[in-house]
């Protein structure tokens, strides 16, 4: 019995109701009273009683009216209608209006307590139960936010690998819905290779093992693919094994890291061997020059062989240049010490741009930035930013011989601050794209091709990124992404 449940007793008769008020105290119960309708109601709202004792025949308002108000006050507040013999089928009218049970007089004392703790006590289980079931529906909503908020692609299948959920991030991955994902074979998110049943032995050793841990590439729905680490572990029920949950985690952005840095490395042995070439080139071709240009300022103009001393001149002071730039590079690779503070990059592209104002006149090339009014913080050191857009933007002009348009566009995207530079050139050859930014290659009659390899060394030490491509005939775009604030390295 619920101690000290409060009860409203509603009728009109005052014996009934000292007879009530009697027995409902002597179990423990507080009684609270009224003798009409419209009392009672009032009653309601005051006392919050947990369980109405209600009459149906009263005064002022009857019992099925006083019942459907107190329903609409409160759905779950308990109410028997008390009726006189021969009312029963009204009582079980008032039963279908939300009436909890009825008594018909005269009754025990004994029924009445124990049909009002029966009630209370199973109302207080009904209560618990819907708190409990609220209590769990909030949690599957906050593990289901949790799902959908973490970076990883999480994907529940059934045992046989059929998808049953896709979160967010799967969905942002694979560039599918979830509602469209759901019900096919999770081997549909692998690219098919040589071997197009390795899926299967994945599942097959998730079940076996419990879990399994490896990287594969994965294909999206628009043909594009990605690698991602995958490792899957079996839910448990019990005894029973139920289905599979896999984690997938995006490698792209760990892939092209580790590229950079076997490029970096790459680069770094060059240098010391390109520096230790060119120190050993510098002092034949000193004695080279030095000796055809004296022996050319002793010999007549007229003479058969002034020509190829003119040209053994020319050609060593080619390589004189292609020295200075092998050194000049050999020494910002070693020597440089970057700074980092944040940068104005639209100001610093109006101002490069400005620079190039008087050649792109001369040479009928047009000009366009487009930003947007806020763009994301970035750190760099402002003076090999400037160099690094100098360089693309000075072979952008040189690409448009006959005039064209360079085009400068910024965004954000993702982490990075994105600047599109495109030209209207002759663009590059589809095999030579590949090789740009490879050191000593250059398309100029002059130089040592060490220009882009600068601008990739600038762009990849500030964990960035710089793409290409181009179309002969038609134009070249560079991509170049530079990591916003959060990516940063540490500042000097």
């Amino acid at each position: 019995m619920a101690d000290k449940a409060k009860i409203l007793v509603v009728d009109d008769t005052v014996t009934n109701q000292e007879i009530l008020k009697r027995v409902f105290e002597s179990e423990g119960f507080q009684v609270v009273q009224a003798y009409d309708g419209v009392a009672a109601l009032d009653m309601v709202e005051k006392e919050r009683p947990a369980l109405v004792m209600l009459d149906i025949m009263m005064p002022k308002m009857d019992g099925i009216d006083v019942l459907k108000k107190v329903k609409s006050i409160d759905p779950n507040l308990l109410v028997v209608m008390m009726t006189a013999h021969g009312s029963e089928q009204i009582a079980v009218e008032a039963m279908k209006l939300g009436a909890d049970d009825y008594l018909t007089k005269p009754f025990h004392p004994k029924d009445v307590t124990a049909l009002a703790d029966k009630l209370i006590k199973e109302r207080g289980v009904k209560l618990e139960n819907l708190k409990l079931r609220e209590k769990i529906e909030r949690a599957e909503r906050y593990l289901a936010h949790l799902v959908d908020s973490v970076n990883e692609a999480i994907i529940s299948t059934d045992s046989d690998g059929n998808i049953l959920s896709f979160n967010k991030a799967a969905e942002r991955l694979w560039g599918v819905q979830s509602e469209a994902a759901i019900g096919r074979g999770i081997d549909e998110l692998f690219l098919k290779g040589k071997q197009p049943h390795y899926v299967d032995r994945v599942i097959s050793e998730t079940k076996d093992k419990g879990s399994y841990d490896g990287e594969f590439l994965f294909l999206r729905l628009d043909g594009t693919t990605f690698p991602g680490h995958l490792n899957t572990s079996m839910v448990r029920e019990e005894e029973s094994r139920r289905g599979i949950v896999a984690l997938v985690r995006d490698l792209t952005e760990e892939k092209r890291l580790q590229q950079q840095l076997v490029e970096s490395q790459k680069l770094a042995s060059l240098g010391k061997v390109v520096e230790g070439v060119a120190h050993e080139v510098r002092n034949p071709l000193l004695s080279i020059g030095g000796f055809a240009r004296r022996i050319s300022s002793q010999t007549d103009d007229a003479a058969p062989t002034k020509k190829y001393l003119n040209a053994i001149i020319r050609d060593v002071e080619r390589l004189e240049r292609m020295v200075n730039d092998i050194e000049g590079y050999v020494n910002f690779t070693k020597l440089h010490k970057p700074s980092y503070t944040a940068m104005d990059i639209v100001g610093l592209l109006r101002e490069v741009i400005e620079g190039f104002k008087a050649r792109m006149l001369a040479g009928r090339v047009s000009s366009s930035m487009t930003a947007p009014p806020v763009l994301p913080t970035i750190y760099a050191n402002e003076i090999y930013i400037k160099e690094l857009f100098l360089s693309i933007i000075d072979n952008a002009i040189e690409a448009m011989p006959d005039g064209g348009e360079l085009a400068v566009n910024l965004r954000a995207e993702g982490n990075y601050l994105v600047i599109d530079i495109s030209d209207t050139g002759k663009g590059i050859p589809e095999d030579k794209v590949e090789e740009i930014f490879d050191p000593f290659f250059t398309s100029k009659m002059s130089g040592a091709g060490l220009g882009l390899t600068k601008c990739h060394m600038i762009v990849t030490e500030l964990q960035g990124y710089i793409r290409v491509s181009s179309t002969p005939g038609k134009g070249t775009l560079f991509s170049i992404g530079l990591p916003i604030e959060r990516r940063q390295p540490i500042r000097a």
